[in-house]
């Protein structure tokens, strides 16, 4: 049910009530798995709390983490945005930015060195 924020039973947050013996029967905890290959096309991953997800969409975030140079300042960015938006969860962020090698195939090495 809604109560400001999904709740099981209306008591607890939906990721709270996984270890809870009185609300199994609502709640099943398999987990959603996916895999990413990470490429050159992936920027960053966020992983967040739904204190997050309540109250910024997946383009907010993403508007928010490339505004910031450095992935802290940005998951910092994240959580003043959904607590200032009012969200009624635990807000928790990790921005992970990934730093791809850029390499010229094409081009010969600079003098002097061995390629």
């Amino acid at each position: 049910m809604w109560a400001g924020t999904w709740r099981v039973g209306g008591v607890l947050a939906m990721s709270r009530a996984f270890g809870n013996r009185l609300l199994k029967q609502f709640v099943v905890a398999e987990p959603e798995i996916q895999e990413q290959v990470v490429d050159d096309e992936l920027e960053f991953l966020v992983l967040a709390s739904d204190g997050l997800w309540d109250v910024v969409t997946n383009e907010d975030a993403v508007s928010i983490v490339r505004a910031e140079e450095e992935p802290d300042a940005a998951a910092r960015k994240l959580t003043e945005t959904a607590f200032s938006r009012g969200s009624a969860d635990n807000i928790t962020c990790i921005v992970v930015r990934f730093h791809h090698e850029k390499t010229k195939v094409d081009s010969p090495p600079p003098a002097g060195t061995h390629g």
